[in-house]
C-alpha cells in the first residue's frame, strides 16, 4: 500500500510538473503569450500582507510510535487578521519517509501586545503513504500558536492536533513554527496583456518553472536505477543566486510509489557568453516510498549544473549530482535534464519615475476542489466511489486558453495511499453575454495516479472534463465539472464530478 500512495503521490506533484512543458510549447510559439499590447498602465498592482511558513512537530502514531512532521505553507491575508492558502505536511523523522499529505490552510490572528501574535488556524488535506494507518486519508489540523515577532520573520511555539478521521491517527502534541514576511502582489482577474509599474514580480514571486527528468543510478540502497520526473520552481535573488522548489516521483524502474520535494539554493555565472552559464546547487527536503530506505524521510542533495539560454524566455539545464538519505541507506549519482520557462515579461525601458519596471500581467486562478469517482474500481475486483481533495493551478497563456496543473489524494472511499497529478490545457469563455457573470470550459488532462488499492495498471491516466462557472465578487469563482477518468492501460475507468471553488488574480 504505501509504494502504490507514494507512487501517487510523486506522481502529483510530478504531474504538476508537466505543466511546465505545456507552457514552454506555448511560448516558443509566441514571445509573449498574451494578449495583444496594450498601452502601459503606471498604476502599480495592488499587494497584501503574506507569509512563508514553516513547522515542526513529533506525532504519535499507533504502537508508541513516533513520526516528525514538517508542514510548510504560503499563507496570503484575505482581510484584516485572516489568512488563507496551499499547504504541505510530509514525514521528516522516524520509519515513515514518503508520508505526504496536501491541502488548505486557514488561520486567524492577533497582536494582544506588541511584536507578539497569536494564531489560530485548521488545515484541511488529504495524502497518506508509508503504510501509515490513515484510512481514507483525509487529515485535519487544528492548532494554536504564540509567536514572536522580529524585523521581517517570526519564532514561535504551536499546540496541535493531527487526525486522521478514518484512520488510527490522533495526536497532540506540542511543535516550533517559524515564518518569513512576503507581499503578495497581483491585479484584478480579466488584465492579462497589460503591463504595469511594478519592481518585483507578483503572486508567490517566482520567475521560472523548470520541467525535469532524471535517474538516481544503483548503489546503496538502490538495486536498479529510479527514473523520475519532476518540476522545479525558482525565484531569482540577484543576477546570480536564487531560490529554489522542486518536486518529483518515479516514472520507471523498480521504485515504483518513490516521491520527493525539497528546496534550496543555487548560483549561476556566465561562462564565455551570457547565454550559457554554469554553477551548482544544494537543496535539502524529503522523500520516501517504493521501497527507497530514506529512513525517516529527511533527504539532502549537491549538484554541478549549468544552463543554455534557447530563447528570450527558454532555458535547457543539465545537472548532476549526489544525494543522500541523512538516516536510511539510500545514497546515490544522479543526473537531470531540464526545459525551463521564464515566468516574467520585464520591459527593457525604465517606467515613470518613482513606479519601477513594467511588467505583464498574466491572469490566474488558484484553486481548491473536492473530487468524487463514482466508480473507482480497486486491486480486489470491487468497484466503489471514492472522493479526493484537489489543489488546481491555472495561467492564462491567451485570452481563452489557460493551461493547468493538478494535484489531488484521496479523503474517502478507504483509498487513502491514492493521489494524482494532472498536467493539461483548457479553453473557457463568457456565456449568455459579454457581461454576464457565467462561464464554461472544457480541459483535457493527462498524468499519473496510484495506491491505495484502487487499480491503474502502469500509473498512466487521462481525464477530459467540462464545467460550468460563476464570478461571485471580484475574485472568486464557483464551478461545478463533469468528465471521466481513466487508467491507459485499463482498470480504473469512472465518471468524475467535481466542485470547485477558486481565487482569481493577475500576476505581474
Amino acid at each position: 500500500m504505501n509504494s502504490h500512495w507514494l507512487k501517487k503521490k510523486r506522481r502529483s506533484l510530478f504531474i504538476a510538473t508537466g505543466l511546465l512543458a505545456g507552457s514552454c510549447q506555448a511560448t516558443m510559439a509566441a514571445e509573449d503569450p498574451v494578449a495583444s499590447p496594450q498601452a502601459p498602465s503606471t498604476a502599480a498592482p495592488d499587494n497584501r500582507p503574506a507569509r512563508f511558513t514553516a513547522g515542526f512537530e513529533r506525532v504519535k502514531l499507533p504502537a508508541s510510535e513516533r513520526m516528525g512532521l514538517i508542514g510548510l505553507g504560503y499563507l496570503v491575508e484575505l482581510s484584516p487578521g485572516w489568512s488563507l492558502g496551499p499547504s504541505v505536511y510530509g514525514a521528516a523523522s522516524g520509519e515513515r519517509g514518503g508520508l505526504f499529505t496536501w491541502g488548505l490552510e486557514g488561520q486567524h490572528q492577533w497582536t494582544p501586545v506588541p511584536r507578539w501574535r497569536v494564531v489560530t488556524g485548521l488545515y484541511v488535506g488529504g495524502g497518506g503513504g508509508a503504510s501509515a494507518p490513515v484510512g481514507g486519508g483525509l487529515m485535519l489540523r487544528p492548532h494554536l500558536d504564540l509567536m514572536h515577532d522580529f524585523d521581517g520573520w517570526s519564532v514561535g511555539l504551536s499546540v496541535s492536533h493531527v487526525r486522521f478521521p478514518s484512520g488510527d491517527i490522533g495526536s497532540t502534541q506540542a511543535g516550533l513554527q517559524w515564518s518569513v514576511n512576503d507581499r503578495f502582489l497581483f491585479t484584478a482577474p480579466g488584465w492579462g496583456g497589460r503591463r504595469v509599474a511594478s519592481d518585483a514580480p507578483g503572486g508567490l514571486g517566482f520567475d521560472r518553472m523548470i520541467l525535469m527528468g532524471g535517474r538516481y543510478a544503483t548503489g546503496p540502497g538502490l538495486n536498479s536505477p529510479l527514473d523520475h520526473v519532476g518540476m522545479r520552481l525558482e525565484r531569482q535573488l540577484d543576477d546570480h543566486w536564487a531560490a529554489t522548489v522542486d518536486a518529483a516521483g518515479a516514472a520507471a524502474g523498480g521504485s515504483d510509489g518513490y516521491a520527493e520535494m525539497a528546496a534550496g539554493i543555487q548560483g549561476l555565472w556566465p561562462l564565455g557568453t551570457p547565454a550559457f552559464r554554469v554553477g551548482g546547487r544544494v537543496d535539502v527536503g524529503l522523500a520516501g516510498g517504493g521501497a527507497v530506505p530514506t529512513g525517516g524521510g529527511t533527504v539532502g542533495r549537491a549538484a554541478l549544473m549549468a544552463r543554455l539560454q534557447l530563447g528570450r524566455r527558454v532555458s535547457l539545464d543539465l545537472e548532476g549530482g549526489r544525494a543522500r538519505a541523512f538516516d536510511g541507506d539510500f545514497n546515490s549519482n544522479y543526473a537531470r535534464l531540464g526545459l525551463g520557462l521564464a515566468l516574467n515579461d520585464i520591459a527593457e525601458a525604465a517606467a515613470p519615475q518613482g513606479s519601477g519596471l513594467l511588467r505583464t500581467v498574466h491572469d490566474m486562478q488558484w484553486e481548491f476542489s473536492i473530487q468524487d469517482y463514482l466508480r473507482a474500481k480497486r486491486k480486489t475486483g470491487q468497484t466503489r466511489s471514492m472522493s479526493a481533495v484537489g489543489l488546481k493551478f491555472r495561467r492564462n497563456v491567451g485570452e481563452s486558453l489557460y493551461l493547468t496543473g493538478q494535484a489531488h489524494s484521496a479523503i474517502t472511499g478507504g483509498a487513502g495511499a491514492y493521489s494524482a497529478g494532472l498536467v493539461g490545457v483548457g479553453v473557457n469563455g463568457r456565456i449568455f453575454g459579454a457581461e454576464s457573470r457565467w462561464t464554461a470550459g472544457a480541459e483535457a488532462l493527462a498524468g499519473a495516479a496510484g495506491g491505495g488499492g484502487v487499480n491503474i495498471r502502469g500509473g498512466a491516466i487521462v481525464q477530459p472534463m467540462a464545467w460550468l462557472g460563476r464570478e461571485v465578487g471580484t475574485h472568486s469563482r464557483v464551478k461545478l465539472g463533469g468528465g471521466w477518468i481513466r487508467s491507459v492501460r485499463d482498470g480504473l475507468s469512472s465518471p468524475v464530478v467535481d466542485a470547485t471553488w477558486s481565487w482569481a488574480f493577475g500576476v505581474p
